[in-house]
């Protein structure tokens, strides 16, 4: 073999290369048309919709802070209100414990003052029975005194003077 035989060989061949290179740009072109691009689309819309899953995510995650705050606020006012329900209710049940332990007196004190007015109801009445007894027993004490001595002076004296002890006046 000869030197250009093998320069031949190792030399390619112009139409070869061309043609290699044609089929080669045809072969991206057709890759680009027909798989670059569909392929670019599917993943641009994957990459739009994974997007929009992540700011519908966001806005919900706003939207649970959102209510979470308001829950909680309706809470904290829920618990001030059931304290200031619980404070009303004690002030009012001791508001009601003193009215009924005031009543309590009240009536306790007017039964003792009826109860004070009437033994002395029944003292003065007693005593008044009692005088008018004693007055019936001296005068009855007193005729019989007078029958038997009409004219003793000292006996009536006697007699007014053991009225006036017994009754004291």
């Amino acid at each position: 073999m000869r030197i250009p035989d093998i320069l031949q060989l190792l030399m390619p061949n112009i139409l070869t290369v061309a043609t290699q290179l044609l089929s080669t740009a045809i072969l991206f072109t057709l890759m680009y048309l027909l798989l670059w691009k569909p392929v670019k689309r599917i993943l641009d819309k994957r990459s739009d919709y994974e997007q929009s899953r992540l700011t519908d995510a966001d806005a919900l995650i706003e939207e649970t802070e959102m209510l979470n705050q308001k829950a909680n606020t309706h809470l904290e006012e829920a618990k001030y209100k059931a304290q200031e329900t619980i404070r009303k209710a004690q002030e009012e049940g001791l508001r009601l414990k003193n009215n009924l332990v005031e009543e309590g007196k009240q009536k306790s004190q007017q039964l003792v003052e009826e109860a004070q007015y009437n033994i002395t109801l029944q003292k003065n009445k007693m005593l008044e029975d009692m005088h008018q007894e004693i007055v019936n027993v001296a005068i009855t004490a007193a005729e019989k005194m007078l029958q038997e001595k009409l004219d003793s002076q000292s006996d009536i004296d006697s007699i007014e003077s053991f009225i006036s002890e017994v009754t004291g006046k």
